[in-house]
Parts: C-alpha cells; structure tokens; sequence
C-alpha cells in the first residue's frame, strides 16, 4: 500500500488529488509510521487547493483521529467557511467541540445539521443523551423540540425501558406525520414496545403508522376479507404455522358474510396439524367476549377449540366449547377476563386428544366474523 501512495504521489506531486489519493492508501495500512505519512497528505491536499471544503474536512477529521482537538476544529471550520450549508461538515465539527466540552456550540451545530440532513436525528438524539444522563429538558433544550427529534427520542426512551414516557412523546406528534414521515420511527417504537410485552402500546402505533388493517378493530382481518400473510406477518396480524399440511387459506366457497372464509382442509386423513394464532392487546383486568362463527365437517377422534391465552406466559385463561360437526355455519363466544399482569392475549386454534399414532383427521373447518368485544 505505501508504494502505491509512493508511485501515485511520483505522477503528480502537485495535484491535490493524488496526495488526497495517498493520504487515503496510507491511512489503511493502520501501521503508525504509515499514519503520520497520511495525515502529512491530507496537509498537503488542503495546502494544494484551500478552496476545496472536502479536503479541509477530511483534514480535520484525520487530525481528531491523532487526538489533536484543537487542530481538528480549526481545519473544520475553515471547511465551514467555505461550505456553511453542508451537513456533514457542521456534524462533524459539532462532534469535534462536543468532545472538547464546548457542549453550547457543539450542539449548535448538531442542530444546523439535522436541520439540513433529518439522517442524523437519531444519532444527535443518541449523542445528547448520553453526554446529558438522559435529562429530557437538557436533551430538549440541546437538540431542539421538532417532531422528528420527539420521534427519535421516543424511540430513545423505549430502548431504555421508559415506555410510559415513550409513549406520552409519541402521542404528542401529529397524527397526519405518523405514518408518512414518521413511518420507519414508528416501527421502531412499536418493535421495541412489542418485545418488551407492551401490546396496546404496540398495537396503538401499530395502527397510527398503518400497519393494521383496522386500527379500531380489536381483531386483525377477522372476517378474513384482506389476503393473509404466510411468510413474515405483521405481529398482530393471523400466524399461520409453518407446513403444507392441513391446507389453510381463504376461501370463497364457503362464507358466512363478505367475500371470503377461513378453510382448514384436512383432505382425506393426516395427523399433521398447523397453528393458527392472532395476539390481541387487552386492558388488564377488564372482561371480554370473543365470538366467530364456524362449520364443520370432520371425521376425527381429537378435539378442536379455541383458546384464550396469556401472551406473556401462554397460561390459557379461556376455551370455547369443542367445535362439532354443522352443515351451516353456527355461532360461538368464549369469555375471559384480561391477565392483571399483561396486557396482550393470544387466540389459537388447539387440538387435543390426537397424540396416538391411530390419530387422524379427515374433512375441513372453515371460520368466519371473528369479534372481540370489551363487556
């Protein structure tokens, strides 16, 4: 590497490229001798052409490299001066005197460069809040109050398990930004809030973001009327397990309203069976009523129903009554009280009695209009 950076530096030592050239080839070799060299390269690329910006950033960010500060800042702000508008170099130099404790004029530019570039919200988010213990009126008054930083820094407090206050900034924004703009921070926040088992806290910007069918519903696609997902799901949408066997789909021929139903065909006989579940987001303590209607015309010894658990723990907490065999569709509802200690529930459809070898289903289930109701 140092001989490429020597025959590049041969063919034009007065261009300020190839020494910008060298001074790159150098830097990789990570060897110190070699990193002096580079930084000796990067002097004089700025040195050839004092008017190009570019290299008085790259300057500067090569002598913060060797811990020298002082020199970083000047050769930035000489890249400023000739290009004030330029994102990059007003976070880079931001970066620079926040190191040197100039917190004031370091995030004054941490502002300028969010302002230009919204890719750097989340980082100065991040940056203020470790340099300032999390203090969100310091963070605030720092980094400024838009909606994307309010955004980023809900996403902030989520990942430090603050959700109560997550919740209550994202609940600030506009609703019309939330699933425009807004869109990827808030599939953030609610990633973060479903694996921390904050479901209605999930499940609200779930819907605020559009990514629920039906953001009033309590059910996702419970008349299976919207196509379902059998690779990568929304989280609150049907989970339909892995497999070929039983076949499970929509189906229009058979519906006990709208267009379409939910089959489950069994065929002529297996022992095979595949899962069908949905999470719910519930009010803990509070009582529901969860209803469908179904047909059915399978030839089997085990039994199918309905259950109700709790997402957390998967204790169920409700079960319908085993689902018999009707030539037309008939209606049934379980009830259930929300776990005290969760806030989510799972509905899935279970098989019981079938764990011998003479085990075998033949026929099919179809399901419809389910509902969930707060009693």
């Amino acid at each position: 590497m140092p001989e490429v950076a020597d025959f590049a530096i041969s063919l034009g030592p007065d261009d300020p490229q190839t020494h910008y050239t060298a001074a790159v080839l150098l830097e990789k070799t990570f060897v110190p001798e070699d990193q002096a060299r580079s930084l000796a390269e990067y002097e004089k690329a700025a040195a050839l052409s004092p008017n190009n910006y570019l290299l008085w950033l790259e300057l500067g960010r090569a002598r913060e490299r060797i811990g020298d500060q002082i020199g970083a800042e000047s050769a930035l702000r000489k890249a400023l001066e000739l290009a004030p508008n330029y994102s990059r170099v007003q976070w880079t130099l931001g970066n620079v005197l926040l190191r040197q404790g100039k917190m004031d004029e370091g995030f004054a530019e941490i502002r300028r460069a969010v302002a230009v570039d919204t890719a750097y919200t989340n980082a100065a988010a991040g940056t203020a809040w470790l340099l300032l213990d999390g203090d969100m009126a310091a963070v605030r008054a720092a980094i400024g109050d838009s909606t994307r930083l309010n955004a980023a820094l809900a996403a902030l407090l989520a990942e430090q398990k603050r959700f109560d206050e997550s919740f209550e900034i994202w609940s600030s924004l506009p609703a019309d930004e939330k699933p425009t703009i807004l869109k990827d921070l808030g599939n953030v926040l609610q990633t973060r809030m479903f694996e921390a088992k904050k479901y209605r806290y999930s499940r609200t910007i779930t819907g605020q973001i559009g990514l629920s069918d039906n953001p009033a519903s309590l059910i996702s696609n419970g008349g299976f009327e919207i196509a379902l997902k059998m690779q990568n799901p929304g989280v609150f949408e049907w989970q339909i397990g892995t497999g070929t066997n039983p076949r499970i789909g929509q189906t229009d021929g058979q519906k006990y309203s709208g267009t379409y139903s939910l089959l489950v065909s069994f065929g002529n006989g297996g022992r095979e069976f595949r899962t069908i579940s949905q999470i719910l987001a519930v009010k803990p303590g509070e009582s529901y009523g969860l209803a469908f209607f179904y047909r059915s015309d399978v030839k089997t010894g085990a039994v199918f129903k309905w259950e109700i658990a709790n997402a957390v723990d998967g204790k169920t907490l409700s079960a319908t009554a085993p689902l018999s065999n009707n030539t037309e569709w008939v209606g049934i509802r379980t009830n259930f009280t929300g776990p005290q200690d969760s806030d989510g529930v799972i509905i899935r459809l279970v098989r019981e009695n079938c764990e011998t070898s003479a085990c075998s289903v033949t026929g099919n289930l179809w399901f419809d209009d389910f509902g969930l109701e707060l009693k």
